[in-house]
């Protein structure tokens, strides 16, 4: 935290809004996001109420921008931990859908095998992980389930696949829980797709992935947008 204030203030921006602007390139699969989505949730509760109009029309910017879906999910993460009263204004339609799932002890697998959601909906994976062994979760493309296990497989229990938390540097990973040691919890932050499918989930520990996966079925939109589903 000490290091983007300081680089905002070198910038001459909000530390939020510096977070936000390095994040735009970064795909979804990128790990440095497991340190930046906390870090956006403590600025986000930091902000003072009401908001400053600049940084609320960037937030609220940022949230929209599926073109930039790191950024995005940065922005919805700050907006999410801000107390309800003092929200931007419009900031209801990106309401978050939470799912909260266990990994089965002894069993390979995880205790929510499918749910719901619709498309373009912001989405909160949490998983605690009463197992003996590290487990993740990474959500994939459509039909992509035996490409990205296979390529989690080819790892191996090395230290290089335990750095990159068994995620396959691969376009068709769309978001990921990195690896969750046991008796501990994680979670991941997404917008669903905007094109109904169905979406497998899993962890690529090597070996794991077979019987530790699940689907998420991305509905057309709700109508109106914006309802959270617990």
């Amino acid at each position: 935290m000490a290091a983007l204030e300081a680089f905002a203030a070198g910038q001459g921006t909000h530390p939020l809004l510096a977070l936000m602007a390095r994040a735009r390139q970064l795909p979804m699969r990128d790990l440095r996001l497991r340190h930046y989505i906390p870090l956006a949730a403590s600025l986000g509760v930091r902000l003072p109420n009401p908001v400053p109009q600049e940084i609320a029309s960037a937030l609220l910017g940022a949230a929209a921008d599926a073109g930039a879906p790191a950024a995005q999910i940065l922005a919805i993460r700050a907006i999410d931990a801000m107390p309800e009263a003092a929200r931007p204004e419009g900031s209801a339609r990106f309401a978050v859908r939470r799912v909260a799932m266990a990994t089965v002890p002894s069993r390979m697998a995880y205790d929510t095998t499918e749910f719901s959601v619709a498309a373009g909906t912001p989405v909160c994976i949490t998983m605690s992980n009463p197992d003996t062994l590290q487990h993740n979760l990474l959500v994939v493309a459509p039909r992509a389930l035996s490409e990205i296990g296979i390529a989690g497989d080819k790892m191996g229990e090395t230290a290089a696949g335990k750095a990159c938390h068994f995620t396959p540097d691969s376009p068709k990973v769309l978001a990921v829980m990195g690896l969750v040691d046991p008796g501990a919890s994680g979670e991941v932050w997404f917008v669903a797709p905007a094109k109904p499918a169905t979406y497998p989930y899993v962890c690529t520990y090597p070996g794991h992935w077979r019987t530790m996966n699940g689907k998420m079925k991305v509905t057309a939109p709700a109508t109106p947008q914006g309802d959270s589903t617990t």
